[in-house]
C-alpha cells in the first residue's frame, strides 16, 4: 500500500501524486455497485434478495471508501481506527452473499434459524477480536502498514471467509438446479457466475497483495486495485437478469441506473488517461457509450412496456380460465341432472314400447307396428346417448367407480363378437374373431367396462364400415407383459387431423356423418379414460379416408 508523504489529501482522499489507477479502480466502481444496489432496493425494498444485494453494495463501498483513507493518509491514529474496519466489511460481505443467494434461489425465503445461528458463529470472532491486538497492535508509518503479533492469522480468518463463501454458494446452486425450471437455470448459472467472480477477485487479490507486499515482493502493493474489478462483473451479470429475465422485480428505474453506471464507469476513464490521444479516445468512447446506453433503455423501456402488457393479459386469461372451468362444472352438474331427469321417463317409453310389439295388451294394428318399432329403436339411442352424458360426468366429476377382478379377456372378447355378428350380417358384413395367444389372457379389470369398452370399438366398426370385413383379434405378448385387442375394419378410414382428436370430446371424424348421424363424439373418449383408469389405454391407426382403421386397447396381464 502507498503512504502519501508530502501532503495531505484534498477532498478527503484526492492526492495529486498518486496513480490515477487508484481511484479508477476504487471510485467508478462503488458507485457502479452503489447505484445498482440501492436502485434495485429502491424498486422493490420489501424483497428480501432486493434487501441483501443493496447491503453487499453498501458495506462493498465502504471498504473502497476506508480502502482510499488507507492509500492516501499517514495519520496514524486514523488508520489503526480504519484498519479494525477491513476484516467486519469482508466478513459481512462473505455472509450477506450466502444470505443472498439463498434468498435468490427460494424466492425471498428466509433463511432457517440453524443458518442464522452459524452466520452468527463465523462472525463473532470478527468483531469480537477487530478491536484487539490480535487484529492491530499499532502502525508502522513508515512501512504504511498495521501490526499485531497474530494480525497475519486474523487477517487470514476473514479471507477464508470468502472461500467459505463462495463453496457453500456453489453447493447451494448445484442443489437447486436439478429441480429448477429451464429460465431459472439460466438465472442461476448468470448470478453464480457473476457473485463466485466477485469474491474470488475480491478475497483472493486483496489477500494475495497484502501477502506478497508483507514478504517483500510487491513493495506498494498495487495488486490490489485490481481485485475490486470482480464487482464491475458481478453488477454486469445482475444488470443481465434485470434486463433480460426481470429478476428482483424492478422497473425502468433499476435499467435507468446501469446505464448511468455505464456512463459514468466510462466517464472516469479521465481521470486515468494522461495524453491528448487518450483523452481523445475516452470523449469518443463516451459519446459512443451515451448513444447507445440511450437506444439500449428506450429498448428496454418499450419491452418492459410489452411485458407488462402481457402480464396483464396473461392475469385476464387466468381469471377466464377459472370462469371457464367454473361454467364447464355447472355444465357436467347440468348434464348430469339433466340425464338422470330423462333417464326415467325415457325407461318407461322403451319398456312399454317393447311390451306392445310383443302383444302383452293384445293385438296392434299392422300399421303400427313400424311406428312402435322406429319408437323402440330410437328410444334406444337416445339411452346409449344418455349414458354416455352419464359416464362423462362421473369420469370429470371424479366419482366413476371401478371393481376390479380377474377375468378371460380373449373369452369376454369372443362373446361381444357373437353378440355383435348378428348386425354385422344385417349390414351385409363378415365379422371375423381371431387369436394368437401365448397366455391364458387374463386381466385385472372391471369387468363390466372392460366389455363397454370392447362393445363401443366392435359396435363403432360395424356403424362405419359400408362394406367388407370386421377383424377382432386378440394377442398377447409375454415380453412387455401386455395383452392387445385388435378392431380393425375397411371402413371409411380416418385422416392424420382426424387421428389427432378422436378420443376427445365431442369429436368424430370430417366423413362419419355421411355414414351415420347418430353419434354423440363421446363413444371413444369415455373408452379410452375408463382404459387408462385400469391401467390400459387405446390407440388410432388409419392410412386416411376410406382406407380402414384399426383400433388398439391395451391391457396389462394379471402375471
Amino acid at each position: 500500500m502507498i503512504c502519501h508523504y508530502f501532503e495531505q489529501p484534498t477532498y478527503l482522499f484526492f492526492a495529486a501524486d498518486l496513480p490515477a489507477l487508484l481511484y479508477y479502480s476504487h471510485i467508478p466502481v462503488s458507485v457502479l455497485a452503489l447505484l445498482v444496489g440501492l436502485f434495485v432496493f429502491i424498486n422493490n425494498p420489501k424483497r428480501l434478495q432486493n434487501q441483501l444485494l443493496f447491503g453487499i453494495a453498501v458495506c462493498f463501498s465502504a471498504w473502497t471508501v476506508i480502502n482510499l483513507i488507507a492509500w492516501t493518509h499517514i495519520n496514524s491514529n486514523l488508520l489503526m481506527f480504519i484498519w479494525t474496519l477491513f476484516g467486519i466489511l469482508q466478513a459481512l460481505i462473505s455472509i450477506l452473499s450466502i444470505y443472498f443467494v439463498y434468498a435468490f434461489l427460494n424466492d425471498g425465503q428466509a433463511v432457517p434459524f440453524k443458518m442464522k445461528a452459524v452466520f452468527t458463529t463465523l462472525l463473532l470472532p470478527v468483531f469480537l477480536l477487530a478491536h484487539t491486538d490480535l487484529n492491530v497492535s499499532g502502525f508502522n508509518i513508515s512501512d504504511c502498514d498495521a501490526f499485531g503479533y497474530e494480525g497475519f492469522l486474523y487477517n487470514a480468518y476473514y479471507t477464508m471467509l470468502g472461500l467459505v463463501a463462495m463453496v457453500w454458494i456453489f453447493t447451494l446452486i448445484i442443489r437447486h438446479y436439478k429441480n429448477a425450471t429451464q429460465s431459472f437455470k439460466k438465472q442461476m448459472l448468470l448470478m453464480g457466475i457473476g457473485i463466485e467472480l466477485f469474491l474470488l477477485m475480491f478475497f483472493t487479490i486483496v489477500y494475495l497483495a497484502s501477502y506478497l507486499a508483507n514478504i517483500g515482493l510487491f513493495e506498494n502493493s498495487e495488486l490490489e486495485m485490481y481485485g475490486l474489478f470482480g464487482m464491475i462483473i458481478f453488477m454486469t451479470f445482475i444488470g443481465v437478469l434485470i434486463v433480460k429475465f426481470k429478476s428482483f422485480h424492478v422497473g425502468t428505474s433499476a435499467s435507468t441506473a446501469l446505464v448511468t453506471a455505464l456512463i459514468i464507469l466510462t466517464a472516469s476513464q479521465f481521470t486515468y488517461v494522461d495524453s491528448r490521444a487518450g483523452t481523445g479516445i475516452t470523449v469518443i468512447t463516451l459519446l459512443l457509450t451515451g448513444t447507445l446506453a440511450v437506444l439500449l433503455l428506450r429498448s428496454v423501456r418499450a419491452e418492459i412496456k410489452r411485458n407488462d402488457e402481457m402480464t396483464k393479459l396473461t392475469h385476464k386469461l387466468e381469471k377466464a380460465n377459472v370462469r371457464l372451468k367454473a361454467l364447464d362444472k355447472q355444465k357436467s352438474e347440468f348434464v348430469s341432472i339433466a340425464s338422470h331427469q330423462l333417464r326415467s321417463p325415457l325407461t318407461a317409453i322403451r319398456g312399454y314400447a317393447s311390451l306392445l310389439l310383443e302383444g302383452s295388451f293384445g293385438t296392434i294394428p299392422q300399421k303400427a307396428v313400424e311406428p312402435l318399432s322406429r319408437i323402440d329403436e330410437s328410444s334406444k339411442l337416445m339411452a346409449v346417448a344418455i349414458e354416455d352424458y352419464l359416464n362423462v360426468s362421473r369420469i370429470e366429476s371424479g366419482n366413476m367407480k371401478y371393481h376390479l377382478s380377474d377375468f378371460n379377456l380373449p373369452n369376454e372378447v369372443e362373446h361381444i363378437t357373437d353378440d355383435v355378428r348378428a348386425e354385422a350380417l344385417k349390414n351385409g358384413l363378415v365379422l371375423y374373431y381371431k387369436k394368437s395367444l401365448h397366455t391364458q389372457g387374463i386381466i385385472n379389470a372391471d369387468m363390466g367396462k372392460t366389455v363397454q369398452i370392447i362393445h363401443n370399438l366392435i359396435h363403432n366398426a360395424v356403424k362405419y364400415t359400408p362394406k367388407g370385413t370386421i377383424t377382432v383379434l386378440v394377442r398377447d405378448d409375454m415380453t412387455k407383459k401386455k395383452i392387445f385387442v385388435d378392431v380393425i375394419d375397411t371402413g371409411i378410414g380416418m385422416d392424420y387431423e382426424t387421428l389427432m382428436t378422436i378420443f376427445q370430446k365431442f369429436q368424430r371424424a370430417t366423413n362419419a356423418n355421411a355414414v351415420n348421424t347418430s353419434g354423440t363424439g363421446l363413444g371413444l373418449f369415455v373408452a379410452d379414460r375408463m382404459a387408462e383408469a385400469m391401467g390400459g389405454n387405446i390407440t388410432a391407426h388409419s392410412d386416411g379416408d376410406g382406407k380402414g382403421s384399426r383400433f388398439t386397447l391395451e391391457m396389462p396381464l394379471a402375471m
